[in-house]
Parts: structure tokens; C-alpha cells; sequence
């Protein structure tokens, strides 16, 4: 099998440190806009099977060429670019996955079914950790129950190193904006509705040491496909929730009250600019230098009905940061998945055509085997119905 790693920074890292130690991995190719950072990453965490290379995904045709020949390319770039990389994948006519698209990009994707079914190819629209694996959770859960009342996704994480600034992060910086700034999308009584910023706080118990926290309604993958997946067993209520440090809330909150995450053009010494890409650079220069020692625990509950009797029940993955290779938990927990996404399709554990959902096509216990031999085991128990 041979593989495009599309995206050098976190996620791609942990994409290719995983695919490199496959055995039927042949070759790797680790892409970038930052050539110096592509070969840096093909160097470190590709063995002797990776090469780097230059990417621009607006570019299309190039990126075609790039593609061509491979048994699928992962898409590890910022979300905004999905529809651009498949747009490269068809037209280099390889299987295609990514990491997510916070629901309004995955829906968008949704469009190019019929395209990739043209061409005998799969598109796998969230095969991170969140989404990815909670879709999978969701699917093994669900498919206990004739019927389904309610799914809701919780991610929950902490970290142990002290930070001088509350702008500290374990992936993209660009993707948190959006989630603290874009209104959340929940299913609420069948139908799609938005949802204040934060909104609907909910006290939840995690393994030491996330401890208890209170999780919010987020804006999320997830949204974009659960629903849909599961309307045939009745599903009325899909949430996504997540728990945030409050500086960093506080700290988003304030700028975006003055302006600095809107994409707006505003004129500044005779230029235009957008405040948005001005924080970004600023952010993203200053940068924590030092690596996570986070610890991140993805759980699914899902309510329904079995035999006529109300059941609930519950699965949940807990990674933790490495200091050898240094990964971050999100890292691990979301590049790992990804990569065994596309191990389990180049090694035709399963198929499908045209853009997919994880839920809908990976099977849930090879899957869960292998996230428990990269020390992710995935816990499934049944729960009081009152449970959360």
C-alpha cells in the first residue's frame, strides 16, 4: 500500500509516525505548503518509507499528480480545504479521508457523492477521533438498540503542564477559533437547530485525572452525519459537548467582542485585512514552545429502546500524551484513527463508494482491536437510563 500524508503539523505527524510501522506499507509520501516541515516529518516519523514533497491544494491539477497511483491520501490540512483536496483525489481517482469538517464543510462534502461513485472510489468524511472513532462508538452502541431516542458525543481533556498564557493548544489554533466563535448545530426533537455559543452546560465524570468538568454544546463533525445515519431508529436528539479552560474562553470571548476573530476586511494604513488572519499569525508565532502532557477521554452515550425495555449505554476511549515520540493525546487520539482508517481500507476490511460516514462503513470491532494495540482501548458498558 502506498499512502499521501496531506498536512505536516500535528495530526499529519501522528498520520505518518502510524503508517510507517505497517508492515504492508510500502511507500509514504508527506506533503506540505512548508517543504522544510514536510521533509522534517518525513525524516522523524517515516523510517526509511517516506519522502516529502511541495503541495499546494489550490492547485488542483498538481495535486492530482501527486495523488495519483496512491491507495488513498489523508487529509490532515486545515478543514477548509476538504473540498479542495477531494475535488484533487477524484480527479487522481484515490480513496480519500480526513479528519473532519465542523458540520457545515462536512455537509458541504456530502455533495461530491456522486462524483467519487463515478470513479469506484470512497471518500471518508470525519475518520479522526472526534469525529471518527465517536461515529464508530456511536455505530457499535446503536446497533444494540431496535430503537434510538438520543446519541450524545462528549469530549472531554486536560492538561498537566503549566502554560504563562492562556492561549495554549494541542491542535489547530484556527479550528478552536471556530469552535468558540461559530454558533453549535445540535438535532434537538428531529430537527437541526443552532444553539448559543457554550449553551447547555452539563456536568460530566471522567478518568482520573480529567476528573469532573462541565461540557458545552460545540460546534462539531459529528452533527453533520449522525443524524442522518441513524434517522431509520428514530433518533430525535444528537449533541456534541466538549469542556474548555475558562481562560480561554474568557480570552476569545473578549476578542471577539472587539472584533479580532472576524474575517471582515478592515482598512488599516491604507491595506485591508482581516482581523482573524491577523490574530491567527500572531497566535500561531507565539506559540507554546513547550510539547502537551495532555490526557483526553472521547465518550459516547446513547438512549434508546431493546426489547421494549428503555436501555442506555456508553463507550469511551482515553489517550494520554508520549514523551517518546512526543505526541500530544488529541494528537494520538485523532492521527492514530485516521491511520487505521486507512490501513483497514487499503487492506479491504472494508469498501463502500462516493462520500461516506465513518459509522456507516468502518466495522466497529476491528476498529476498536486496533485502537486498543496503540493503547486506546475502547470501554463499552450499559448505564441507569438517568445516566447522562
Amino acid at each position: 500500500m502506498d499512502f499521501v500524508v496531506l498536512g505536516a503539523g500535528m495530526m499529519g505527524r501522528a498520520v505518518v509516525y502510524d503508517l510507517a510501522r505497517a508492515r504492508d506499507v510500502r511507500r509514504l509520501i508527506v506533503a506540505d505548503f512548508d517543504l522544510g516541515r514536510a521533509r522534517e516529518v518525513a525524516g522523524k516519523f517515516g523510517r526509511a518509507k517516506a519522502r516529502a514533497a511541495f503541495a499546494d491544494v489550490r492547485e488542483t491539477s498538481k495535486l492530482a499528480r501527486l495523488l495519483r497511483g496512491a491507495t488513498a491520501v489523508v487529509n490532515c490540512t486545515q478543514y477548509n480545504w476538504n473540498l479542495e483536496v477531494m475535488k484533487a483525489a477524484l480527479a487522481a481517482r484515490v480513496n480519500y479521508l480526513d479528519l473532519g469538517g465542523l458540520y457545515h464543510m462536512t455537509r458541504r462534502q456530502f455533495s461530491m457523492d456522486a462524483d467519487f461513485r463515478r470513479v469506484g472510489k470512497i471518500a471518508i468524511a470525519g475518520m479522526g477521533g472526534a469525529p471518527g472513532t465517536t461515529n464508530i462508538m456511536a455505530r457499535h452502541l446503536c446497533d444494540r438498540m431496535g430503537r434510538v431516542d438520543s446519541i450524545v458525543v462528549y469530549n472531554a481533556s486536560t492538561d498537566l503542564r503549566h502554560y504563562e498564557s492562556p492561549i495554549a493548544y494541542t491542535f489547530s489554533i484556527a479550528t478552536i477559533l471556530d469552535e468558540l466563535t461559530l454558533a453549535p448545530v445540535a438535532f434537538r426533537g428531529g430537527r437541526f437547530v443552532e444553539r448559543p455559543l457554550l449553551s447547555d452546560p452539563v456536568e460530566g465524570r471522567f478518568p482520573a485525572p480529567i476528573g469532573k468538568v462541565t461540557l458545552r454544546n460545540s460546534i462539531h463533525s459529528e452533527l453533520g452525519t449522525l443524524p442522518d445515519s441513524f434517522r431509520g431508529k428514530g433518533v430525535k436528539d444528537v449533541y456534541f459537548k466538549i469542556n474548555y479552560p475558562p481562560e480561554l474562553v474568557g480570552l476569545v470571548r473578549n476578542l471577539t467582542e472587539v472584533g479580532f476573530t472576524s474575517r471582515e476586511l478592515v482598512g488599516v494604513n491604507g491595506s485591508r485585512v482581516a482581523p482573524r488572519d491577523v490574530l491567527l499569525a500572531l497566535l500561531n508565532r507565539n506559540a507554546p514552545k513547550q510539547a502537551a502532557r495532555d490526557i483526553e477521554t472521547i465518550r459516547v452515550v446513547v438512549k434508546g429502546r431493546r426489547g421494549g425495555r428503555r436501555v442506555a449505554a456508553s463507550a469511551e476511549s482515553t489517550a494520554k500524551y508520549t514523551s517518546a515520540p512526543a505526541f500530544s493525546a488529541v494528537a494520538r487520539d485523532t492521527g492514530f484513527p485516521a491511520a487505521i482508517g486507512a490501513l483497514m481500507l487499503g487492506r479491504g476490511q472494508y469498501s463502500g463508494l462516493g462520500v461516506q460516514a465513518p459509522e456507516n462503513v468502518v466495522p466497529p470491532e476491528p476498529f476498536f482491536r486496533e485502537l486498543a494495540a496503540r493503547n486506546m482501548p475502547v470501554r463499552v458498558r450499559n448505564l441507569p437510563r438517568v445516566t447522562n
